[in-house]
């Protein structure tokens, strides 16, 4: 059954460098908008990248630890409205700074970290240490998977992303994303909510954009930089191949109406959503032996390496393979 979740962005400007007091200004900035996504009755607020200082030359020597200011301050306000928040900022851990996405849940306790894998190179001149790991958090409402900015141009998060299971994934960043978001959904199965501070956009599993909103940083109106979008968390990414049959089958057991499905032709992909009470997606997909749209393009990549491996076995001028010598 649909299992959905209301994900907040906040795309706000930064204060002038000059700004007295700065950062607990921003902090307190910050806790507002914890506030007002809130009201709006989010699951997850998220800020864009290194959102404390958001100005990349000045990070690198606004370094914090985890009981540092800005975190304290968002576990307190997380803590208050009773709502998960990811806090992006370059922090001090065992004598290395790391650019990282601070993963607060909804009692104000610090639930996970995300290490930023490929800092550019500006943040490795700086002092950056790259992190290793693609952590995926369980949280009440989903599977939570955080990566950063520079990071959406490697294969390799999206996979250890998808390997971990993501069913969301929070992109702080600097820049847009454009169509690589597009991309990295489709490919590996996940929705992707990504926020800068001039932009929030939020893509589902088939690479749609579901809403994007910009900002004039220029912009003294008054209005509110959250920007919350409703997110079904229990839907999945499948090809047409091998799955049509099992999709007959599932109809006839349980009727027309227990399952949302999309055929998206040009994309050759299928939108697949369990629509009985109780039960998953995923529990339909075991029970029928459906095939993700990650799984699938998994086993193929299995089976092409078992046939390279097979053709790279000697054969004899008939065709026949030659069998190696025992002993």
């Amino acid at each position: 059954m649909p299992r959905y979740a209301n994900i907040s962005l906040v795309n706000f400007p930064t204060l002038p460098p000059d700004e007295p007091e700065r950062l607990q200004k921003t902090i307190i900035r910050m806790c507002g908008y914890v506030a007002a996504a809130a009201r709006e009755g989010s699951d997850l607020v998220a800020f864009p990248e290194i959102c404390n200082c958001l100005d990349a030359s000045e990070a690198w020597v606004s370094i914090e630890t985890l009981d540092g200011p800005t975190v304290t301050a968002l576990s307190r306000a997380a803590r208050e409205h009773g709502l998960y928040v990811v806090c992006p900022l370059v922090l001090s851990e065992d004598g290395r700074r790391y650019n990282c996405a601070v993963l607060i849940d909804r009692k104000g306790k610090v639930a996970g970290v995300y290490r930023k894998n490929f800092p550019t190179h500006g943040e490795l001149e700086n002092g950056i240490t790259p992190g290793v790991e693609t952590p995926v958090f369980e949280t009440d409402f989903g599977r939570v998977g955080l990566c950063i900015c520079f990071d959406l141009n490697y294969w390799e998060v999206g996979t250890g992303l998808c390997n971990n299971r993501a069913e969301l994934v929070i992109w702080p960043s600097m820049w847009a994303g454009g169509r690589m978001l597009s991309k990295w959904a489709m490919e590996f199965g996940f929705n992707l909510a990504a926020v800068w501070k001039e932009q929030a956009t939020f893509v589902d599993v088939a690479g749609r954009e579901v809403l994007s909103v910009k900002r004039d940083v220029s912009d003294r109106s008054g209005r509110s930089p959250v920007v919350t979008a409703r997110l079904d968390l229990d839907r999945r990414l499948l090809h047409p191949d091998y799955n049509l049959d099992k999709l007959k089958a599932l109809f006839e057991r349980y009727g027309g109406t227990a399952a949302f499905v999309e055929l998206m032709k040009q994309d050759c992909h299928l939108v697949f959503g369990s629509q009985l009470p109780g039960v998953s997606s995923d529990q339909l997909i075991a029970e029928f032996g459906l095939e993700t749209m990650r799984d699938y393009l998994a086993r193929v990549r299995r089976d092409r390496k078992t046939a390279l491996a097979a053709a790279a076995e000697p054969v004899y001028a008939n065709g026949q393979p030659a069998r190696r010598a025992e002993g």
